[in-house]
């Protein structure tokens, strides 16, 4: 199970890496007045999907970054072909222009969308995307709860999720999968931390995609993954400690169960490190 898990994040962290178009924090995004200022006759085949998510820049303890995910709805032989695009603004209006998909320098062999990555900064309210001579627009509104859009033309890209709840600072999810006959691991762990008093669970309430993973996958039995906040950072990172002792004693190998947290920074405790 270990060694599928590292092979799977392997290949994301390849794929993230040889995709140049994620943009710099320090971009200087280029003003114009009009569209017809940028529009160019080079456009995209097909439909595209976008989403806002939530990222990590970097390996360890570190916040997430807003970025607008972008994917074709085509696939290719790659997994990791990215698209070109530029991007310029309006006042408050954050422009993308599509150019062209760009084929990988190194071809990971798995079929996938072209994607990419673009800093999503909370001062704009619409968002405008422009391929060839055809312009769709949205109104957008970033809180640190939400990123809501509203459709104003759509005619080739498509709002994976009109809401999406943002993840809060100081949370983590309780992420755990078992088998048919030991599904009591579950509660018996989910009991130990609703009994420590620095630790709060929560929901995302309204509607929205949940930033966390909602359920394990892969096992026999995938539960609802459970969200909690902290008031104490050592008390919190003093749970890697908690599950190690827990899986120790509760876990036997090969049984089908595994128990992940993951932390609004980065962090990841897991039952069978």
């Amino acid at each position: 199970m270990k060694k599928i898990i590292l092979l799977a994040f392997a290949i994301i962290t390849i794929s993230c890496t040889n995709n140049n178009e994620i943009i710099d924090d320090n971009i200087e995004y280029q003003d114009i007045v009009a569209y017809k200022d940028v529009i160019i006759d080079d456009a995209i085949e097909g439909e595209i999907n976008f989403m806002p998510i939530e990222v990590y820049k970097a390996e360890g303890i570190t916040t997430p970054k807003l970025q607008l995910k972008l994917a074709t709805k085509q696939f290719y032989g790659c997994v990791n072909y990215g698209i070109s695009y530029n991007i310029f603004k309006r006042d408050d209006e954050l422009i993308i222009r599509f150019n062209k998909i760009k084929e990988p320098t190194i071809c990971l062999t798995a079929t996938g969308p072209a994607t990419a990555y673009i800093d999503l900064p909370e001062t704009f309210n619409k968002i405008t995307f422009i391929n060839g001579k055809t312009i769709d627009t949205y109104n957008i509104a970033i809180s640190t709860e939400k990123v809501s859009f509203t459709t104003i033309t759509s005619n080739f890209t498509n709002s994976l999720y009109n809401h999406t709840f943002r993840i809060p600072q100081n949370s983590f999810a309780f992420v755990c999968g078992t088998n048919t006959n030991n599904t009591h691991i579950y509660n018996d762990f989910l009991t130990i931390l609703r009994e420590n008093p620095n630790f709060t669970e929560f929901e995302f309430n309204g509607e929205g995609r949940i930033p966390y993973q909602e359920t394990s996958s892969g096992n026999w039995v995938n539960h609802p993954s459970k969200y909690f906040t902290y008031t104490n950072n050592t008390e919190f990172e003093n749970l890697d400690n908690i599950l190690d002792t827990f899986a120790s004693e509760n876990i036997e190998p090969n049984t089908g169960v595994t128990i992940a947290i993951f932390s609004w920074n980065n962090q990841k405790f897991y039952s069978w490190d």
